[in-house]
């Protein structure tokens, strides 16, 4: 998979309960956890963005024609969804010790929660080097790391490197890395992208990297 949003799938959070058997729901406190991750990563590395969204597994059910809101002890606190799914929550101590639930007004098992990311920046210039391109693709391991503390079950993002894509109009596009063992050039696929592997040893080395044209814009890349 090559995308802009890498999800890491979560299968197990949304959960039942007697009061509400009938909808799916899902509990305050890792909401809460997540957001403050979320938001304490997109501060630490600006140049990702961390996001977190909820959808149906019925693909004709639009996110933002979700009904969710949290039931809370002093009335129902409406959530807003986006179209593309992204939502938050209110960060909030007296709903931290209430634990309440977030409640949809869907069947259970019918929603999924996942998360992703996606590179803040989209556009590159040439020269550049290496490790400076790629650190984005690097900082996405310690993300993924603290993501997966509050959620544990989500499988593994995979992310092996950048793609570059250079405008339809630019012909015979490429990059070159000019390592000290030789330049190491990369021509562009048939839909005009250039795949750079995550590579530890040019990391070390911080060789400089040049493009034939200037860069449409850039996506992680997965798999």
């Amino acid at each position: 998979m090559n995308a802009r949003f890498l999800p890491g799938l979560l299968a197990i959070l949304f959960v039942t309960g007697t009061a509400r058997a009938e909808n799916a729901r899902l509990p305050y406190g890792p909401l809460y956890r997540m957001e403050k991750i979320q938001m304490e990563l997109s501060h630490a590395y600006t140049n990702l963005v961390v996001i977190l969204r909820i959808s149906s597994t019925n693909a004709g059910l639009k996110p933002d024609h979700l009904v969710v809101y949290i039931d809370s002890k002093s009335g129902h606190i409406p959530v807003k969804v986006a179209a593309d799914g992204d939502f938050t929550v209110p960060l909030r101590d007296d709903l931290l010790a209430e634990q309440p639930w977030l409640v949809t007004d869907q069947p259970k098992g019918s929603m999924r929660l996942d998360w992703g990311l996606a590179l803040a920046v989209e556009r590159v210039s040439s020269p550049i080097r290496y490790r400076r391109l790629m650190m984005p693709v690097k900082d996405c391991e310690y993300v993924e790391e603290r993501m997966r503390e509050v959620l544990p079950s989500t499988s593994k993002i995979n992310i092996t490197g950048l793609k570059i894509i250079f405008s339809p109009d630019v012909a015979n596009a490429y990059a070159v890395v000019h390592a000290k063992s030789g330049d190491r050039k990369m021509q562009a696929n048939a839909a005009n992208e250039v795949m750079i592997p995550l590579d530890k040893p040019l990391l070390d080395e911080d060789p400089e990297v040049t493009f034939s044209a200037p860069p449409d814009k850039q996506e992680l890349a997965g798999d």
